[in-house]
């Protein structure tokens, strides 16, 4: 029995550790007609992994018309990861110029 208890405390303070490490997300876009079908609503779909010390998850984040989501819920911590990479992606991207300043166009944010 006290060999048990070891194990199990030796299992709890591993996970206790892994906790307080940060996790890392890689992001990879994939194609929603390709996966999904061609009738699918689904306009952005990205595999992520998260990962941490010796760990692994895999989450799947889409946006379709009702808004973003994973597979694990949409409090999923994954999906606010994707949506701060595209948000920084769009704002990085050229903006088209408008035809009488030629300056770039600007959107005000509310």
């Amino acid at each position: 029995m006290k060999l048990a208890r070891r194990t199990h405390r030796a299992k709890q303070a591993e996970r206790r550790s892994s906790v307080g490490i940060a996790p890392k997300y890689v992001l990879h876009p994939l194609d929603p007609w390709v996966m999904c079908g061609p009738d699918t609503t689904v306009t952005e779909l990205w595999k992520v992994r998260e990962g941490r010390a010796k760990e692994a998850r895999f989450h799947l984040v889409y946006f379709d018309r009702y808004g973003w989501y994973c597979e694990h819920g949409r409090g999923c911590k994954a999906v606010a990861e994707v949506r701060r990479a595209v948000r920084a992606m769009s704002a990085n991207a050229a903006r088209p110029k408008t035809k009488r300043s030629g300056k770039a166009a600007t959107r005000k944010r509310r």
